[in-house]
């Protein structure tokens, strides 16, 4: 596959996988508001009983302290203005309450003349004159107001013994929730509104412990007849705000900000939570399969192609010697010897080449057929210098060789020849002039440990981590100008590993390299 397709397949993939993450954060933060308005409305509606409870409770203590209250009255002025714009139409009432209570004792009464204090009835004379002088409306409404409630007005009268408050207004809503304002209004004269308690009832039903709560009085004509609820849905602090009107004739009201906790809304969408990371982590991991199995295809594909040419290359030395020996053979006898004997190496590096083409592709399936057996290791070891001494024409020094003393290990005593001999070939292959090659080896903790060191090239630290791949070769020029197909350590690897091993490499460029096998031991 060319390298221009693995990357568009690569791009549309993650493309494709980024777009259905952001469309599954995107149905999660819309299920989030969904549940966050949820908890709001339950919220709201628990905030609103606590209030009704708070309401009824006042309301059933005024019945049980009715000798606070003198009397109260109120006034409907049957007028009604109905005015028509277009489809709507809209009728104002206005409204006259006066509300008298007895007062307290111990407030000083206001000072009046002797009459007025000696002569009841003048005294009743005088309280009624001061209402309509100061409350009469004479005024008729010529347009449609904005608020439902207009021209409100408020006035307090004392005499020694009696408070009397008169209100007047004009208002379209309807006159149950005015007959409730006086009840209110009642209520909270013989029980004045206590945020403490309202508090109380409000984490007995929300169970929220941050609840805030304001009070305050309404400016102008503004009044407040009903409840309002105001949701602030914002992902980092969420709230409900319930707007209570809990003296409304006072139009005072109080301000309720019950805080939404995101954690126990997150807690009630756990399902949807785990069912998303569930999904997102299938999909991260067939992304990852996916890179993983084209990246496998093209460095297989890649690794094919080396494979090849370096096949065409390595074979067709060999196979152009024996050519050219069999030519030579053919019009001359003198040096027949020696021509016999390059013809014999040609064949045995061809050999060789064949073999170890043989061995990695048997690779994969040699822990299945490997032959245990229970040997003298240093005994190998001293076999496999020899056959390297044999096939060698570069002076060889073992600087350490090993102690006779027997070593026995269990393990495949051919496959442990043809890693030995692999290692040795490149310490040899890749050293000066001169070949030096340290040997160690110990049974220790039930594991074989031996390394073989020489005195070679070395190899770069970027290298190292490939030098067990397939038909890797270094880029050094050195190495390049070697015969070689780079399959050597990669079957040593693969050998190791069915071994049950490991296999370590330490290099430093111009300073050799030493290979650590660990083998284990039963």
């Amino acid at each position: 596959m060319k390298s221009g397709k693995i990357k568009l397949i690569w791009s549309l993939s993650i493309t494709a996988a980024l777009f259905v993450i952001l469309l599954q954060g995107y149905w999660l933060y819309n299920q989030y508001r969904f549940a966050l308005e949820k908890s709001a409305d339950e919220v709201s509606a628990q905030t609103l009983s606590a209030w009704d409870d708070y309401k009824a409770w006042r309301k059933a203590k005024l019945k049980t302290q009715r000798e606070n209250l003198k009397a109260y009255n109120t006034n409907l002025n049957q007028e009604t203005y109905t005015l028509y714009l277009s489809d709507l139409k809209k009728s104002t009432t206005d409204w006259t309450i006066s509300i008298n209570t007895v007062k307290n004792p111990e407030k000083p009464a206001i000072q009046h003349s002797r009459d007025s204090i000696d002569d009841p009835q003048k005294k009743t004379e005088y309280l009624l004159k001061e209402i309509n002088k100061n409350l009469l409306l004479t005024d008729t409404i010529t347009t449609l107001q904005k608020d439902s409630t207009t021209k409100w007005k408020e006035k307090l009268f004392e005499t020694d013994s009696t408070l009397s408050t008169v209100f007047r207004f004009k208002t379209a809503e309807n006159q149950n929730l005015v007959y409730d304002a006086v009840d209110v209004f009642l209520a909270d004269m013989n029980s004045p509104f206590k945020i403490s308690d309202m508090d109380s009832l409000i984490q007995q039903k929300t169970g929220n412990t941050g609840t805030r709560i304001d009070t305050l009085s309404l400016s102008g004509d503004s009044v407040l007849w009903l409840p309002k609820t105001i949701k602030n849905l914002s992902v980092i602090s969420p709230s409900v705000t319930v707007v209570i009107p809990y003296n409304i004739l006072k139009r005072k009201i109080a301000n309720v900000n019950v805080p939404l906790v995101p954690a126990r809304i997150i807690k009630t969408m756990a399902i949807q939570i785990i069912v998303s990371m569930i999904f997102l982590i299938v999909l991260i991991v067939c992304l990852s399969l996916q890179i993983q199995t084209i990246s496998r295809q093209q460095r297989i594909g890649k690794l094919r192609q080396n494979f090849v040419n370096t096949t065409i290359h390595e074979l067709k030395r060999p196979i152009q010697t024996l050519k050219t020996i069999v030519s030579y053979l053919q019009h001359s006898v003198s040096g027949e010897s020696e021509m016999l004997n390059n013809a014999r190496i040609e064949t045995d590096n061809l050999t060789s080449y064949l073999q170890k083409l043989r061995d990695v592709n048997q690779a994969e399936t040699m822990k299945e057929s490997l032959l245990f057996s229970f040997f003298d290791f240093p005994a190998l070891l001293n076999d496999c210098v020899e056959n390297i001494r044999r096939n060698t024409e570069k002076p060889l020094r073992i600087e350490k060789p090993i102690s006779h003393a027997p070593l026995f290990i269990t393990a495949d005593k051919t496959v442990m020849s043809n890693i030995i001999i692999n290692l040795l070939e490149n310490a040899v292959k890749y050293s000066g002039d001169e070949a030096t090659i340290r040997f160690r080896a110990e049974n220790r903790d039930n594991h074989l440990f031996f390394s073989i060191s020489d005195n070679g090239i070395g190899i770069a630290p970027s290298e190292q981590s490939h030098v067990f791949d397939p038909f890797f070769r270094s880029k050094n020029a050195y190495v390049t100008s070697l015969p070689g197909m780079g399959l050597g350590l990669s079957y040593v690897k693969m050998a190791v590993e069915a071994h049950g091993g490991t296999i370590e490499i330490q290099s430093k460029p111009n300073n050799g390299t030493t290979v650590t096998v660990k083998i284990p031991q039963q």
